[in-house]
C-alpha cells in the first residue's frame, strides 16, 4: 500500500515553553481511497520510541522532515516494520 501526504494541515517548529525536541503536526494522509488527517506522535521529551511517526489504517509510518524551513522542506513518510 503506497501512501501520500496530500496536504500539512499544521507543521510546528518547537520553541521555548513546551515540551517538544522536534517539529510536530498535522497531515492529511490518502492512500488512494480513504483520506484522513493524522497527527505526529514520538517527538516529546518523554517519548522513547527514539523517532517520529503517524499511524494510518493500523499502521506505523515514520515521519521524514529534510530540508531548512527557509529554503523550503520535503515531509515523507517511510514504513516501520
Amino acid at each position: 500500500m503506497d501512501i501520500k501526504i496530500k496536504k500539512i494541515v499544521s507543521w510546528i517548529f518547537p520553541y521555548f515553553g513546551n515540551d517538544h525536541i522536534m517539529p510536530y503536526g498535522s497531515l492529511l494522509v490518502t492512500d488512494g481511497k480513504t483520506e484522513r488527517v493524522c497527527h505526529t506522535k514520538g517527538d516529546r521529551y518523554h517519548d522513547n520510541d527514539g523517532y517520529q511517526y503517524i499511524t494510518f489504517n493500523r499502521r506505523r509510518y515514520e515521519v521524514l522532515a529534510s530540508g531548512n524551513p527557509a529554503r523550503g522542506m520535503k515531509i515523507s513518510l517511510r514504513p516501520v516494520a
